[in-house]
């Protein structure tokens, strides 16, 4: 049986509220043009959001800005999440009076597992999102769950930040170059899929290669070539599973010479080819 993206929205329909076990995204990378929330009910799993890769298991949460790429590498029998998928444009509304910092920390890290008073709150708030939902002749339905999107959007900004406060400080991390790094990753998020040299971003910065490279070696444990490679690699899962070009096809929408070049890069960094890839996630 075919399974079905269960966080999809549509014009229709600007937000959707029930429950999965995600099947749909389990091996299969998958870019959602919206937005979710994922609380986990049951069971355990491992799951991938962009380059972020974290275990997932009751009561943990997962925020999902939109057009985040989602995979399960794992995931038990038993697993399942309620959610709450959005339209992109009813997260813009929803989050125009929040600061670029959260959005910086959410790319960071999308998975969390909250404290208990926490988990209760979003029990509650699903609970009523699922009521907002199942009320279809409510005539502010789609204002009312904008709202109660805001409100959650608002609570986990103010957690973060208190959390942030308390955290020591690592004193090889400046101010000035944790900002550096997160606009560097929001260009990775952007340019990467036509530009894969590290003086690309650094002329965007306004800062040398070698400045560039120390920063986000300091902040993310890797060189920034490296950060932008696994960049491009799912993009490249991302379209081998979620569309049929051709591997031809990819390479030239991602700007590779040739399809050869693409296939040698693809498998230095998964050690599969592009096709063997496609084909065993078929």
């Amino acid at each position: 049986m075919t399974q079905v993206n269960p966080i999809i929205t549509t014009p229709e329909e600007q937000f959707v509220v029930g429950e999965s076990d995600l099947a749909f995204f389990s091996g299969y990378a998958c870019r959602i043009d919206g937005g979710a929330i994922l609380f986990c009910r049951s069971g355990a799993a491992e799951v991938s959001v962009n380059q972020y890769q974290g275990h997932v298991c009751r009561n943990t949460l997962v925020l999902l800005l939109p057009g985040s790429i989602l995979m399960l590498t794992d995931r038990t029998e038993d697993f399942r999440v309620t959610f709450c998928a959005f339209s992109r444009d009813l997260f813009a509304e929803a989050a125009f009076r929040l600061e670029p910092s959260f959005f910086h920390a959410l790319r960071e890290r999308p998975i969390t597992s909250p404290p208990h008073r926490i988990v209760e709150g979003a029990s509650i708030w699903f609970q009523m999102a699922a009521y907002t939902y199942r009320d279809r002749n409510n005539v502010f339905r789609n204002t009312i769950i904008k709202n109660r999107l805001q409100n959650l959007l608002l609570e986990s900004f103010d957690k973060m930040q208190r959390f942030a406060a308390r955290r020591p400080r690592t004193p090889e991390t400046t101010t000035r170059q944790t900002e550096l790094f997160h606009r560097f990753v929001t260009l990775v998020q952007a340019h990467s899929s036509q530009e894969r040299e590290v003086s690309f971003y650094a002329d965007k910065l306004c800062i040398s290669t070698r400045y560039l490279s120390t920063i986000v070696r300091t902040v993310a444990r890797s060189s920034a070539k490296e950060f932008i490679d696994r960049s491009v690699v799912l993009e490249i899962k991302m379209m081998l599973q979620s569309t049929d070009l051709s591997v031809q096809e990819i390479a030239y929408r991602l700007r590779f010479p040739d399809q050869s070049y693409l296939g040698r890069f693809f498998k230095k960094h998964t050690g599969e080819s592009p096709t063997e890839y496609r084909n065993m996630r078929k």
